[in-house]
């Protein structure tokens, strides 16, 4: 599959050998690293694996990685919806396999890694979420039907769109979601993407709010979050005029876990692990070493 040998040749080039590739069911996984601490890394929406390409290459030596790309995604066939749920309970299968695991997602993979923590903490050390909230930002105050209906509007725009729609749709979104000059990077990782399986997530996202139950999750449980002075003040959604309104605000959103943390990252936008690399890695490590 071509989009496989993509995300091999990526992660090749930045010193990361895996294993032979693996299932979780429904869920695609590479393996990395053969240490006794042991990281799950899941993508966000559109994105394969490949994302993960630094953060493999900084913690293989001393980790072992397991690396899921979900389906619909790096070429991968899609499933039927509800497509959260049956990932949600592959990736809960493939948990005990990890050994407990600390379970590290961006974007869409942070809101399922945050979901899978309140459903089964006893099977994990910790979470980490890169930038995905409990409920979508800016659509926290609305109602459960308010969000239903924006998300049945906006996975129906998207599943109605031509391909050069589409695509063009992702160009635009990449190129306010991390810096200029990762934006053929972040490009790169989002290639194959399905468009019908990236309306569907997306909608379910949408309309689901985890908050209550965050009180569940008994790990600890760090939320990260990027910070930019060019466009956080512009965000249509929830703008945000400073670094410390937009830390409030992230704490806001995971106040039922009265344990958890907030980190925000400056001069970065939502693809933290690719704008500001180092500074994620050093609140990972803050985050590891409190274990």
């Amino acid at each position: 599959m071509r989009f496989a040998a993509i995300f091999v040749f990526a992660l090749t080039l930045l010193g990361a050998t895996p294993t032979t590739p693996s299932v979780a069911g429904s869920v695609h996984v590479d393996q990395y690293g053969t240490g006794s601490s042991t990281l799950v890394l899941i993508p966000g929406l559109t994105d394969s694996g490949a994302v993960w390409g630094t953060t493999v290459a900084h913690y293989q030596a001393t980790h072992t990685i397991y690396v899921l790309t979900l389906p619909g995604f790096g070429g991968r066939p899609r499933i039927a919806a509800p497509m959260l749920d049956t990932v949600d309970r592959d990736i809960a299968a493939f948990l005990p396999r990890a050994n407990k695991p600390v379970l590290i997602g961006h974007s869409l993979g942070g809101f399922l890694a945050t979901r899978l923590a309140e459903e089964h903490s006893d099977l994990i050390r910790g979470v980490i979420s890169i930038d995905g909230l409990p409920v979508f930002p800016g659509l926290d105050k609305m109602a459960a039907q308010q969000r239903a209906a924006l998300a049945t509007m906006s996975s129906s725009r998207i599943a109605a769109a031509t391909p050069a729609e589409f695509a063009n749709a992702q160009q635009r979104q990449l190129a306010v979601m991390t810096k200029p000059q990762n934006v053929a990077a972040a490009q790169r990782f989002s290639a194959g993407a399905d468009q019908s399986a990236t309306a569907t997530y997306l909608g379910e996202m949408l309309s689901a709010d985890l908050r209550p139950n965050l009180a569940k999750i008994t790990v600890p449980f760090t939320l990260i979050g990027p910070f930019d002075a060019s466009i956080d003040p512009k965000n249509p959604y929830n703008p945000l005029v400073t670094l410390t309104a937009k830390q409030a605000y992230y704490q806001s959103l995971v106040a039922g876990d009265p344990a958890a943390k907030v980190v925000i990252v400056d001069d970065s936008r939502h693809f933290v692990m690719l704008d500001q690399p180092e500074k994620l890695f050093a609140a990972v490590d803050t985050f590891l070493a409190s274990l």
